[in-house]
Order: C-alpha cells, then sequence, then structure tokens
C-alpha cells in the first residue's frame, strides 16, 4: 500500500481526480490537495513519511516549489518546473501570454476562466469560484520556478504529457523534462486535462511508480 497524494492545476480542484482515483487499487491511500478556487477551504495535509506525489499542471510545479512534506517519487501529468520562458529556459511560455492573462482576469475573471477551461478541452467550470485566489495562482504561474529542484531529483521523477496540449507544448514538455528520458511519457490523447481525458494512463503510471 503506498500514500498517493494528488495536487491539481489552475483553474481545477480535487474534482478533476475523480476518474483517476476510481481505477486506483483500493488497498492505497489515496488524498487530494486543493488550494480553494472553487470556495472549498484548501486542503493542504501534511504527511509524515514520504507519498508518492502526482501533480496536473500547476500541481505538478507546486510539488518541486512549495510542498513541506517529504515524497519518494514524483509525476508531473501536462505540468512544468517553470511556466514561462526565462533567457535559460525555453521553449515556454512567453512572459507576455501570462501577463495578458492576468490583467483580463483582474477585468473579467469569469470569462477568463470559462475560455481557459474550454481551451483546456474540460467542461465549463462551477458557477462559484475564488477569484483572489485564481488570481493568487496566475502570480504563482509567474513566479514558481522548480528547475533546481528537478535536477536534484531526477532520478524520482516521471512525467507525462500530451502531444497536443494547447497550454504546455510537445516541445515544451520535452525541454523542460529531458533530463529525465524515457521517465518523461507522451499520451495518446489530446489536451491539457490527461486526469479527465485519459484515466486509465495516469493510473497506469501511477500504480507502476507507486510500486517501485
Amino acid at each position: 500500500m503506498a500514500t498517493i497524494v494528488l495536487a491539481h492545476g489552475w483553474g481545477f480542484d480535487h474534482h478533476v481526480w475523480n476518474a483517476v482515483r476510481e481505477r486506483l487499487a483500493p488497498s492505497h491511500r489515496v488524498e487530494c490537495i486543493d488550494f480553494g478556487f472553487f470556495g472549498a477551504v484548501p486542503l493542504l495535509p501534511t504527511f509524515p513519511e514520504p507519498v508518492i506525489a502526482v501533480g496536473h499542471s500547476l500541481g505538478a510545479c507546486w510539488w518541486l516549489t512549495q510542498a513541506t512534506f517529504p515524497w519518494r517519487r514524483l509525476l508531473s501529468i501536462n505540468g512544468f518546473p517553470r511556466f514561462t520562458e526565462a533567457a535559460d529556459y525555453v521553449p515556454a511560455v512567453a512572459p507576455r501570454v501570462l501577463a495578458r492573462m492576468r490583467k483580463q482576469f483582474a477585468q473579467t475573471p469569469a470569462a477568463v476562466l470559462a475560455e481557459f477551461r474550454s481551451f483546456c478541452g474540460a467542461s465549463p467550470a462551477p458557477a462559484e469560484f475564488d477569484a483572489a485566489g485564481l488570481a493568487a495562482g496566475l502570480d504563482w504561474l509567474a513566479a514558481w520556478d522548480g528547475r533546481k529542484r528537478l535536477a536534484e531529483r531526477a532520478a524520482d521523477i516521471f512525467a507525462l504529457a500530451s502531444r497536443n496540449d494547447p497550454i504546455v507544448p510537445a516541445g515544451m514538455s520535452q525541454a523542460a523534462f529531458a533530463v529525465l528520458g524515457d521517465r518523461l511519457a507522451f499520451g495518446d490523447v489530446a489536451g491539457h486535462v490527461l486526469p479527465l481525458a485519459a484515466p486509465d494512463f495516469c493510473a497506469e503510471w501511477i500504480e507502476r511508480i507507486a510500486a517501485q
């Protein structure tokens, strides 16, 4: 039995993991991180023993930069160690693209959230959301940089990506996780939300990592 802890990405909550959780062996203890983007009280549990860490998109970067409890393996799904380009980090999302999104979100948060979810290929977001929390999440995307931790823990990290991810293109995944070698795998399903679009693929990899 393993303790598996799942962290979601920006614009989602812990429900993004429902289909994946249904496919995991019942012997596992499965917990979720929830950043409270949709009104729920944020769930940020801690664990004394190293866990199997799983993060979707922003959630993967959270594990690399913010987690205060130990993990023994990390699976990034549609994730990244850093979101925006830097002089020594290309290709990635242009900082001006994120800056524009942050500005637009401050003016019309519901419209920006709806556009993002549609662009990801996901269902519409819940009507009630925490605009301040989501705005903070966009700040995190601009600020967090987990490349140092990725380099230090590369042997314990795995990554799943999509060939046709509109948010994190394949080239960005390949460059960001080049150090992982064959521990970076691409799914056949398009889109930015593999936990929804390919839950079997995600669950199989989680089980494989948990068994190591």
